[in-house]
């Protein structure tokens, strides 16, 4: 039925039909090749504004790298067909060094095909006062009785009538197929492409694609394929029928971002990769302080285009926008893109951003989600002590609920802290179930929700939920490592072993890969390639104790002394200026068959409250702490005692 209606594009002489790619002057065809079509089309939909080089090679010859000068000569083609070459350009200027710009004044207008209204005359019938041929509606009128007026005056309003229930009628059948046409079920939204002529506007990018994915992610019966998998498609130009093979997808959302001072252009195409059409497209032209109502009306073609069935609540979440405040969204969205950094100080920027949000609009729920993440990171990798992360992260999440308890992210950020730092294990597993409820797309609900099953003893739980993790985010270099992790816990060493070469294939400097790849291989006592594992975690995150003190372990129990008490006076003076964590001291006392040290700094990591701790009961390396009741004593205390 999209033909019924059709919009065609005016300009001189010229009129551009672009779904029957065709080019007309005075109505008569003009050759064109498929790229120049194509070009001249990309100008037209941007008419009055620059479109850049890099733009046109990538909107015409998407699945291919091809020459600049490929698009001169398509250029310097239009320019002939349109009889644009001599003196100056009527209709494409030339942007020195930057692009070309469509200057002609184009008007669009609806058409009704020939082929339909051909039919419509067949259905009026000769004898009727009207009939109508081919495109153009023609009168043929009594002859007797009518003034001049008259007859003019029933061409007009027959024409208006027939002009209102061809489009009525045509809304009714397209929204009765609409309706009754099967859901589209999954997604995969490329990384918006960022484009500018001057300012960073990556982090708009980067937020933008992450935002629209938390969106649809929200939806149940979506399949929607995490941020993480998606990466590896950023700054790339591929087919979307190649996207959706690879991601075993039905639609591919591609987007780009361009600037202009402080007019922000959002171009956004979705398409059924299994029919090869477009479902919905939409250019959006604003200012960057718009860009909050553009993402939610995004969100809201999305749901529509793919024809999702939503309760009145998911309408309204889809509709609502998190912040009214453009500055805050504009804070928030650069706390998302340092968060994503996962490095120390990627992640206290992330922080400062994410509090001016929240400073900037105090009921901003995501500005408190984004806080929350980062503190429990901060506190997990032990940037920060105990004390003066997970508390943060605690209240950051329950603000954050209180705001909108519908987010499943600060339930999962809540639930790490009941795990971590509360140790209160029922109400850890409470907040994971409200989470994965409210977001059974979450990949992270399901990761970590797997890492507290596995503390917790339940291996085959903990396994099915990694596993659905990695199902809803296969490229996560933290998911494929912590399948490993969880695997050592469980001491099936070879086939952590395996796991974590993997991982390393995915990307061979991944540090926490190295870091557990090292403890299993020591566990293997194979100590100077555990050794060489743990110089890699050390090479890319410095100076931090947790590498530290595994190699100071690992020193210990392989019978160099010097080496382990070396480490111990580095973490000594790493303490004058930064956190570390007593339980990594402990460890390399009990390397070095220390035992009532490593008790004297077990105890002091439990009065810090080490989020380590949770580990003690299946952490192999302290193993030969086992026997001493003390050690009892200690996994009590913690809580890690079944009842």
């Amino acid at each position: 039925m999209d033909e019924l209606l059709k919009r065609l594009y005016e300009f001189g002489e010229f009129e551009l039909d672009p779904a029957e790619r065709m080019l007309r002057c005075g109505g008569t065809p003009v050759a064109l090749t498929p790229k120049a079509f194509d070009t001249l089309w990309v100008l037209i939909q941007r008419a009055g504004h620059l479109v850049t080089k890099d733009e046109l090679l990538k909107r015409v010859w998407a699945d291919s790298f091809v020459e600049e000068a490929n698009l001169a000569r398509n250029i310097w083609t239009l320019r002939k067909a349109l009889r644009d070459d001599e003196g100056k350009h009527r209709y494409i200027e030339t942007v020195p060094k930057l692009g070309y710009r469509f200057v002609a004044s184009v008007s669009e207008r609806l058409a009704v095909p020939a082929a339909f209204m051909t039919t419509v005359e067949h259905g009026i019938g000769a004898d009727s006062p009207i009939s109508v041929t081919g495109a153009d509606t023609r009168q043929t009128l009594p002859a007797a009785g009518w003034s001049k007026r008259a007859r003019a005056a029933f061409v007009s309003g027959a024409g208006a009538l027939l002009l209102i229930a061809l489009v009525v009628g045509t809304t009714i059948v397209r929204w009765h197929l609409f309706a009754n046409a099967s859901p589209i079920d999954s997604i995969a939204v490329v990384p918006f492409d960022g484009a500018t002529t001057g300012n960073d506007i990556g982090y708009l990018a980067d937020g933008l694609t992450e935002n629209t994915i938390n969106s649809l992610s929200q939806i149940p019966g979506l399949r929607v394929v995490s941020r993480t998998t998606m990466l590896r498609y950023k700054g790339r130009q591929v087919a979307p029928q190649r996207v959706g093979r690879e991601l075993g997808v039905r639609s591919v959302l591609l987007g780009r971002i361009t600037t202009r001072g402080d007019v922000l252009s959002v171009q956004a195409e979705l398409i059924d990769v299994e029919r090869d059409t477009q479902l919905w497209g939409q250019q959006y032209e604003r200012t960057t302080s718009d860009l909050p109502s553009v993402q939610q009306q995004i969100a809201q073609q999305l749901a529509m285009s793919l024809r999702l069935k939503l309760s009145d609540e998911q309408q309204i979440r889809l509709a609502r926008p998190a912040t009214e405040k453009p500055e805050a969204y504009q804070a928030y969205l650069k706390g998302r893109y340092f968060w994503n950094q996962r490095n120390e100080s990627g992640l206290k920027k992330a922080v400062e951003y994410f509090s001016a949000a929240a400073k900037i609009d105090p009921a901003y729920a995501l500005a408190y989600s984004g806080l929350a993440d980062s503190y429990t990171t901060l506190g997990y990798f032990s940037y920060l002590a105990p004390i003066d992360s997970f508390p943060k992260a605690k209240a950051a999440a329950i603000r954050a609920i209180e705001l909108d308890s519908g987010l499943a992210e600060p339930h999962t950020s809540l639930a790490y802290v009941r795990l971590y730092y509360d140790w209160d294990w029922p109400e850890a597993e409470k907040e994971f179930a409200q989470a994965i409820s409210l977001n059974p797309n979450y990949a992270t609900a399901h990761h970590w929700y797997s890492v507290y099953l596995t503390a917790m003893e339940r291996p085959e739980q903990a396994s099915a939920e990694i596993r659905r993790a990695h199902e809803l985010d296969p490229l996560s270099l933290i998911i494929n490592t912590d399948v490993g992790f969880e695997l050592y816990y469980g001491r099936h060493y070879d086939e952590a072993v395996n796991q974590l070469t993997t991982t390393l294939e995915m990307q061979s400097d991944f540090p926490l890969a190295h870091l557990w790849l090292g403890r299993t291989l020591q566990e293997e006592a194979k100590y100077d390639e555990a050794l060489a594992e743990f110089s890699k975690v050390q090479t890319a995150f410095k100076d931090w104790p947790v590498a530290i003190a595994a190699i100071g372990f690992v020193d210990g129990i392989s019978g160099k002394r010097k080496e382990a008490l070396s480490a111990l006076d580095e973490l000594e003076r790493l303490s004058q200026k930064q956190y570390v964590t007593s339980y990594g001291v402990a460890l390399v006392y009990a390397g070095l068959g220390d035992r009532d040290s490593a008790f004297k700094w077990l105890d002091k990591a439990y009065d810090e409250r080490t989020h380590w701790l949770v580990w003690l009961k299946l952490d192999p390396r302290w193993d030969t702490l086992r026997a001493d009741p003390r050690f009892a004593e200690l996994v009590r205390r913690v809580g890690l005692v079944r009842k």
